[in-house]
This record gives structure tokens, C-alpha cells and sequence, in this order.
């Protein structure tokens, strides 16, 4: 099975509150800062990993979106 096939889509990032986040899409970095402040096209999209830390940094894969 391939990787992008054994990964799953969790919530929108936007979902979160009061976080300072990194987020990565498809191995590039999108955005960094708060997630109130982030774009709304960055605040809906879905996370398939997330590593703690500050800031916390979401993963997404563009082809595991709906």
C-alpha cells in the first residue's frame, strides 16, 4: 500500500484555538503563526498529522482532500 493510501484525513485546522502553528502542505511550508490569523483557505483545509510542540505543526496532503 502506498503511503498517501494508508493516511487519513482528522479535522480543519481552523478548529483549534488560540495555537501558534506551522503548517505544511504537500512538504511546504504554508503558513506560520496563529490560527486565528491564517488565511481561511489554510483554516479549512484537513490535517492528516500533527506534531506538539511550539509551534504545533499540521501536515496536509492536497491529494487525500475531498
Amino acid at each position: 500500500m502506498e503511503e498517501n493510501q494508508k493516511r487519513r484525513n482528522y479535522m480543519p485546522i481552523g478548529s483549534g484555538r488560540l495555537l501558534n502553528i506551522k503548517v505544511i502542505v504537500d512538504g511546504i511550508e504554508a503558513y506560520e503563526g496563529m490560527v486565528e490569523d491564517a488565511p481561511e483557505e489554510i483554516k479549512k483545509m484537513k490535517y492528516y498529522k500533527i506534531e506538539m510542540g511550539s509551534p504545533m505543526t499540521y501536515y496536509v496532503d492536497t491529494s487525500l482532500e475531498d
